[in-house]
C-alpha cells in the first residue's frame, strides 16, 4: 500500500495497453504475420534508419516484426491465461476436497501436493514434451499444472480457517449442506487470496512458456509466441539484435508490470498485511 502511485499507475497502463494491442493490434499492421519479403530481410527498425514500412524492422526471412510481436503477444497471453486458470481451478478444487474430507484422504492429497512441489517443473515439462511429442493441447495442460500445488495449499488453509469460525458452525447448525456452505459463504473468503495468487503466478507461466518456446519445445510454427521469436533471433544478435531484444523487452515489461500489480493486490487484500499496516 506504500508503493508509489506513479509506479502502480504505469504498470496498470502498460497492462491495459498490452491487452488492447493483443486484441486489435493486427488491424493497424499493413503486413501479415506470415508475409515474407526476402528483399527486405534483416531490415533495422525505422528509428535506426530502416524502412518506414517496417517500423520495428524485419526478421531473417523478411517478416514484419510488428506483426510478429503482436501475434506472439496474443499467443503468449492466451496460453498463460489458460494455464493460470486451469491451475487455479484444479488447485482450489484439490484444496477444498482435502479440507472437507480430512483424515487419510487429506493426507494422500497433501502428499501429492508435496510431491509436485518437490520436483523442478521445467524438467517435468521437458520430459513430457520429449516423450509424448508437442501439441497445443498438451502444452496448455502443462502450463495449467504449473503452480497448482500453491493454490491447493492456499485453498486448504483458508477453508480450514473459515470452517472453524463461529459463522460456519452456525450455518451448518441451521441445516445448510456442504455445497451451500462452501459456495455461498466460504468461497468468497477464498476468492481474494486466489485472485492475488493468480496475479503472482501469471508472469511465472509467461516466463515458463517463453522459455520452452525459446528451446523449441513450446509453440510451434506456423503459430508464433514471444519465446519463439526470441529463439529465432539468437543467431543474429550481432547483426540483427532487434529480433531478440524486442520480444525480450516485451516479456520483461509484461512480467514486471504484472508482478507490481500482484504485489499491490496482495497488500490490499491480504488481511495479515492489512493488520500490520493499520
Amino acid at each position: 500500500m506504500r508503493r508509489p502511485p506513479l509506479i502502480l499507475s504505469a504498470a496498470l497502463v502498460v497492462l491495459a495497453a498490452v491487452v488492447v494491442v493483443a486484441i486489435i493490434g493486427n488491424v493497424f499492421t499493413p503486413h501479415g504475420v506470415t508475409q515474407q519479403n526476402l528483399l527486405a530481410r534483416l531490415k533495422p527498425p525505422a528509428f535506426l534508419g530502416g524502412d518506414p514500412n517496417y517500423p520495428l524492422g524485419t526478421d531473417r526471412i523478411g517478416r514484419d516484426m510488428v506483426a510478429r510481436l503482436i501475434s506472439g503477444l496474443r499467443m503468449s497471453l492466451s496460453v498463460a491465461l489458460a494455464g493460470t486458470l486451469i491451475g487455479a481451478v484444479v488447485g482450489a478444487l484439490v484444496g477444498f476436497i482435502a479440507a472437507h474430507l480430512r483424515g487419510w484422504a487429506e493426507e494422500v492429497l497433501m502428499m501429492l501436493v508435496d510431491f509436485q512441489a518437490s520436483l523442478p517443473f521445467i524438467l517435468i515439462a521437458l520430459t513430457l514434451l520429449a516423450f509424448f511429442g508437442n501439441s497445443m493441447t498438451l502444452f496448455v495442460i502443462l502450463m495449467g499444472l504449473f503452480g497448482w500445488e500453491t493454490y491447493a495449499r492456499l485453498a486448504r488453509g483458508v477453508v480450514l480457517s473459515a470452517t472453524s469460525q463461529p459463522y460456519s458452525k452456525a450455518i451448518v447448525a441451521l441445516g445448510a449442506g456442504p455445497w451451500r456452505l462452501y459456495t455461498r459463504h466460504i468461497l468468497p473468503n477464498v476468492a481474494s487470496a486466489l485472485i492475488v495468487q493468480i496475479t503472482l503466478t501469471f508472469p511465472q507461466i509467461i516466463l515458463l512458456e517463453t522459455s520452452l518456446s525459446f528451446l523449441g519445445l513450446g509453440i510451434q510454427p506456423p503459430m508464433t509466441s514471444l519465446g519463439q521469436i526470441l529463439g529465432d533471433g539468437r543467431d543474429y544478435l550481432s547483426t540483427a539484435w532487434w529480433i531478440s531484444v524486442l520480444p525480450g523487452a516485451l516479456i520483461f515489461i509484461i512480467t514486471l508490470s504484472m508482478s507490481i500489480v500482484g504485489d499491490w493486490l496482495r497488500d490490499r487484500l491480504d488481511p495479515m498485511l492489512k493488520s500490520r499496516t493499520s
